[in-house]
C-alpha cells in the first residue's frame, strides 16, 4: 500500500511540477498562467497529503512536518491569489495555528536532532524558523489577505517557496550530498535570491492592480 501511495505521490508531483513550468514562462495573470497555477497548486495538494499521509505510515515525523510546512505555502499562496484582499476564512484560520504547532514541532525536534549528532536537525531548525516568519507575516493582516503589490508579493513568495520544496523534494530524492542536508538547503540558497529580485521588480513597478 505505502508503495502505491508512493507511486502516486510522485504522479501528482510531475502533475505540479508541469503546472510550476506553465506557470512560471506564461504572462502573470493570463489565462496560461492561471491554468498552469491551479494544476500546480491541486497537484501539490494531492502530492503533499499523499506524503503526510505516507509520512504517518511509515512514523517518519521529519517528512510530517516538511509536508505541512510546504502545503501551507501552497495553500496560502492560492488563497491570496484567489480572494484579492477578502476576510480570512475559519479554514485560513486553522491552517494559520497549524503552522504554529509545526514550526514549535520543527524547532523542537530539530533541536533533538542535533543533539543526538544528526545534522539533519539544521533542515528541522532552517524550516522552523520560516514557518515562524510566516506566522509573523499573516498575523499582521489581523484577518484580511492584502491587496495591490502586497498581495501579489505575498503570492509570488509563497508560491515560489512552494516551487522551492517541489524542487527540493526531487533533489533529495535523487542525489545524495554529505553532509545530507545539503541537498535540502541547496534549493533555497540558489533559488530565494530570485524571488527576492522579482520582489523587488513587483515593489519597484507602480502598475499593479489590486
Amino acid at each position: 500500500m505505502t508503495k502505491m501511495l508512493i507511486l502516486l505521490h510522485v504522479l501528482a508531483g510531475s502533475v505540479a511540477v508541469a503546472g510550476m513550468l506553465v506557470a512560471w514562462v506564461t504572462p502573470k495573470g493570463g489565462d496560461w498562467h492561471r491554468r498552469g497555477g491551479r494544476a500546480y497548486s491541486l497537484g501539490m495538494l494531492v502530492s503533499l497529503t499523499l506524503a503526510v499521509v505516507v509520512s504517518v505510515l511509515t512514523r517518519n515525523t521529519f517528512l510530517f512536518s516538511i509536508g505541512l510546512f510546504s502545503g501551507y505555502m501552497v495553500y496560502t499562496g492560492w488563497r491570496v491569489a484567489k480572494v484579492k484582499g477578502g476576510p480570512m476564512s475559519a479554514l485560513d484560520r486553522i491552517a494559520f495555528y497549524l503552522l504554529i504547532a509545526v514550526a514549535a514541532m520543527m524547532i523542537a525536534l530539530g533541536g533533538w536532532m542535533l543533539v543526538r549528532g544528526d545534522t539533519m536537525g539544521v533542515v528541522q531548525l532552517v524550516f522552523g524558523a520560516l514557518s515562524l516568519g510566516m506566522v509573523f507575516e499573516d498575523y499582521r493582516f489581523k484577518g484580511v489577505w492584502p491587496r495591490g503589490k502586497q498581495r501579489i508579493v505575498l503570492h509570488l513568495g509563497r508560491m515560489g517557496g512552494a516551487t522551492i520544496a517541489t524542487i527540493t523534494a526531487v533533489l533529495v530524492t535523487n542525489v545524495q550530498t554529505q553532509p545530507a542536508f545539503l541537498a535540502w538547503l541547496a534549493p533555497s540558497v540558489l533559488f530565494v535570491p530570485l524571488i527576492i529580485y522579482w520582489t523587488r521588480r513587483v515593489n519597484d513597478n507602480r502598475m499593479v492592480s489590486s
